[in-house]
């Protein structure tokens, strides 16, 4: 039974400073709680014993910091050199079990763990998660031949090769890795290198779940992931002037709005101050 899964949380979102700077993107906050919180709340429903965050070693003092005041049992492991997303499990693969779970530590994913488990568990070959999107232009679709990944195109202009992309989530086998080992480098991708590998030797299979996946390392998604299409996300510490218009924006922490103050398409982060007669659109600020 596999009991290990291994969360890659060495990403920063850049596209999100100054709200990210320093921090890994994996210790943002949605509504309060903390990303990897949220993630790993769905993940110890399925009985993983064994959780290990891959971090960058110039994170160190915030996962450690994560590990000793956490509610969840983890390992941390530190790269300290850039690997790329793959170049970790590539690199200490004789430590990993036979079959190991892997998945973006960085995205808010809904789906159940344990259908999937079931079939990781009685599965041959190596397993990607993938769900259907509506228009695959705007990510790296994987081409499939009935439950057999063959190929992966990256932003496909049309339908040809259908519209499964990947989850962030994927079954290994210690096995299937030792097999490519030799045509691979480090650094290493799983998206550019192992999983073309693995579908070049007929050793890697698809398993499409009902799920949902969110990047929240835009602007536009972190906002959206407090919203969800609602008006807006206000700290319940955050202080409001009078004549205040908020639209489509998020307000973290403990900031202070001043009077006859508009914000749209906004983040305001905790403990900012923002000026009387301020006018925000687009922005992210912090103090």
């Amino acid at each position: 039974m596999i009991k290990d899964i291994y969360l890659l949380v060495g990403g920063e979102a850049t596209r999100l400073r100054p709200l990210s700077e320093g921090i890994p993107k994996a210790l943002l906050t949605i509504k309060g709680k903390l990303l990897i919180d949220l993630i790993l709340e769905n993940l110890v429903k399925s009985n993983l014993e064994n959780i290990n965050l891959i971090c960058s070693i110039k994170h160190e003092k915030f996962w450690l910091e994560y590990k000793k005041n956490s509610q969840f049992n983890v390992n941390l492991h530190f790269e300290h050199e850039k690997l790329d997303t793959a170049g970790f499990v590539v690199q200490n693969i004789n430590n990993f079990s036979d079959k190991f779970l892997c998945m973006n530590g960085d995205l808010l994913i809904e789906m159940n763990f344990n259908s999937f488990l079931e079939v990781a568990n009685n599965s041959k070959n190596s397993t990607i998660c993938s769900i259907p999107v509506d228009d695959p232009s705007r990510y790296g679709v994987l081409e499939l031949d009935g439950t057999k990944i063959i190929n992966f195109i990256e932003k496909p202009e049309d339908m040809k090769f259908g519209n499964n992309i990947s989850l962030g989530v994927y079954c290994l086998h210690k096995k299937d890795i030792k097999e490519i080992e030799s045509k691979l480098q480090i650094p290493s991708s799983f998206e550019k290198n192992v999983f073309p590998e693995l579908a070049n030797n007929n050793l890697l299979d698809c398993f499409i779940v009902e799920g949902i996946m969110l990047d929240v390392g835009t602007r536009e998604s972190y906002i959206y992931a407090h919203t969800e299409n609602q008006s807006n996300w206000i700290s319940e510490s955050a202080s409001i002037g009078k004549n205040v218009k908020i639209e489509n924006s998020v307000i973290l922490g403990s900031c202070s709005i001043g009077n006859n103050v508009h914000i749209k398409n906004s983040i305001i982060c905790d403990k900012t101050n923002i000026d009387d007669g301020t006018i925000l659109h687009d922005e992210i600020v912090r103090s």
